[in-house]
């Protein structure tokens, strides 16, 4: 197989001249082209037919944004924060079923708090500005690694990585609250905050932080892109050639 994996990378609803716009961050473009390998397709507003959908794409990306999750999407109280509820839908009715149909997932800070959502957990405000950027800084510093999670013993993100302990940033004001039953937890802070989480029998991953921002250079970030490619490619191989193949772990530990 020649061409690139096709992956479908979620959009938000931003409003530009008080016209709705379907937007992704390019930095998140970026990392799945030049370190995941993938051609990116933007999915943005109400939730597509999902036959159709996970028919076309090798692989289903959500990532960050400024909006929440909306409360009622998991039976928390109303808080009036920023809300997207066309994404809401697209994620919570496309994720279960890319779990179903063994379609690769990679979740990115919303990413991980949806997953968490559709899979039946719930959400928390953080009480202080530990996980938040320190927006005096310029953008680039705001990204980069601030304090370290612990890996779980014999999880995804402990095998691929190789370390019990690896520095993330961290940027978000919410965190998983209740884990859903299906959700497995990958990775810890010290204050407890789940920071990743995997579910399924294929490749699913999702984590609290901003790895595509340093995609090329930060060594975690790179493997997790790397691996999802693989993920990818192995999908699109399954499907062109209609035979199953084994979930991906390409990658060799960090450490070795």
């Amino acid at each position: 197989m020649s061409a690139r994996p096709l992956v479908a990378l979620a959009a938000s609803e931003e409003f530009v001249d008080g016209v709705p716009h379907v937007a992704v961050r390019e930095v998140y473009v970026r990392a799945l082209e030049r370190v995941s390998g993938c051609a990116v397709a933007v999915v943005g507003g109400p939730a597509p037919d999902l036959a159709e959908l996970l028919g076309r794409f090798d692989g289903v990306v959500f990532g960050g944004h400024q909006t929440d999750v909306e409360p009622a999407r998991y039976g928390g109280p109303s808080r009036g924060g920023p809300a997207d509820p066309a994404r809401d839908e697209l994620a919570l009715r496309v994720l279960p079923a890319a779990l179903r149909a063994g379609v690769p997932v990679l979740g990115i800070c919303r990413g991980l708090q949806e997953l968490n959502v559709a899979l039946g957990g719930t959400l928390r405000d953080l009480p202080d500005d530990a996980h938040r950027e320190d927006l005096s800084q310029p953008r680039d510093r705001q990204y980069r690694p601030v304090h370290e999670v612990h890996l779980s013993e014999g999880g995804l993100l402990r095998q691929l990585l190789g370390y019990p302990h690896v520095p993330v940033n961290s940027l978000h004001h919410q965190a998983i609250d209740r884990v859903a039953p299906d959700l497995r937890v990958e990775a810890v802070a010290a204050d407890g905050v789940v920071e990743a989480g995997s579910a399924g029998d294929g490749f699913c991953l999702a984590v609290q932080w901003h790895p595509e921002w340093y995609a090329g250079t930060d060594p975690v970030s790179t493997a997790i892109f790397h691996e999802f490619g693989v993920a990818a490619r192995l999908a699109a191989m399954r499907r062109d050639q209609g035979f199953p193949l084994p979930r991906p772990m390409s990658s060799i530990g960090m450490n070795s």
